[in-house]
């Protein structure tokens, strides 16, 4: 009658597992690496980390002490202690959603319990630095060599094939280091980015 029981506990069990899949379950087996494909759109650095979560910020559990990230359709749950150190934000209670974040996990038993979380941060552009696309449309009209500028379209190279601004050059912000070859010489020359938006 014991094991009869012990087995129908069992049963039950993976059944809850298997419905939950996507949800907490997704610690049970999770991949090195849960990334949402939005994120690949800048952070192809991404699929090669182990033991990361990148995704959207989705909510946050005062009581189980833990996060839920929107990884596309799936919600994958991840715990914090007082080890785990925050980026970009004040505090894990400062977190928004939609913010998206890269979660660093370690696994503990079935459960992914974060290292770190690195919030996208946050970018305020003065006033002055800022042109409008009235301003924007009359220098490419006049074109780089005669109004003295270089236009960058700083999102992704996918993007830029899709479509850019006329005369603009191609150097996707995470490859901004490794193309900076590209950048005029003349510190003094008027140099405009664009990119996909910022928060």
């Amino acid at each position: 009658m014991k094991n009869w029981y012990m087995a129908f506990v069992a049963s039950l069990t993976g059944l809850a597992l298997l419905f939950l899949g996507g949800h907490d379950a997704m610690g049970a087996s999770a991949p090195k690496a849960i990334v949402f494909k939005k994120c690949l759109k800048c952070h192809q650095e991404y699929k090669e980390m182990k033991n990361v979560v990148a995704g959207d910020f989705y909510s946050r559990s005062r009581k189980a002490k833990s996060i839920s990230v929107k990884v596309g359709k799936k919600i994958v749950l991840v715990k914090y202690d007082k080890n785990t150190t925050v980026k970009n934000v004040p505090s894990i209670k400062k977190l928004k959603k939609p913010v998206p974040v890269l979660v660093h996990y370690k696994k503990v038993g079935a459960d992914l319990v974060a290292t770190s979380i690195v919030a996208k941060p946050k970018f305020k552009v003065p006033e002055k630095q800022l042109m409008d696309t009235a301003e924007l449309a009359r220098l490419v009209a006049q074109g780089p060599a005669k109004a003295g500028y270089t236009l960058v379209d700083s999102r992704p190279g996918i993007r830029y094939k899709e479509g850019h601004i006329p005369t603009a050059i191609s150097i996707p912000f995470p490859k901004m280091n490794e193309l900076r070859g590209k950048l005029p010489k003349d510190k003094d020359s008027l140099l405009i980015f664009y990119c996909g938006g910022f928060r």
